[in-house]
């Protein structure tokens, strides 16, 4: 008999600290909030580049430089969303790589670099697309990152 038979294990003891005894969840419950605020994430992410792209019109009260880096903040961030699709569609095609592989290492820094930019150049974007363009390019990096953090 072992000096641990009696106890409860480290998770369970977290789980009841954090939760109280007759709260505590179960992974499966924690899966699906997790999967909730991701999605919720990815929801936002394109809401707010759909904004963006409703806003893109040529602006004659605005400078050219500023609607041509609004333009090219719009691509930036479109991009990182498509890649990050791509990146999702893969995985879950394959059944996902704990690890990472040659493709999705890469996927991971290149969506994260797109989204930088895409975060600088909206800072610099036209009046209404300003804020929509910077909202979907700090999303788009927390996801990236967060993928990143993930492996």
């Amino acid at each position: 008999m072992s000096y641990f038979s009696g106890y409860r294990t480290y998770q369970e003891l977290t789980l009841v600290w954090m939760y109280g005894a007759g709260e505590a969840t179960s992974p499966d419950m924690q899966h699906t909030i997790a999967t909730l605020a991701a999605l919720s994430l990815i929801i936002g992410a394109v809401a707010a580049v759909l904004i963006a792209w409703r806003f893109q019109k040529h602006d004659t009260n605005e400078p050219k430089w500023r609607v041509t880096t609004s333009t090219i903040a719009l691509l930036l961030v479109t991009l990182s969303l498509f890649l990050f699709l791509t990146y999702r569609t893969y995985n879950a095609v394959i059944g996902g790589e704990g690890n990472g592989n040659w493709t999705t290492l890469p996927s991971i820094r290149t969506g994260n670099y797109i989204s930088l930019l895409g975060l600088l150049a909206s800072l610099t974007a036209t009046r209404k697309m300003r804020w929509p363009l910077l909202a979907a390019s700090c999303l788009m990096e927390f996801i990236w990152f967060s993928q990143g953090m993930s492996l």
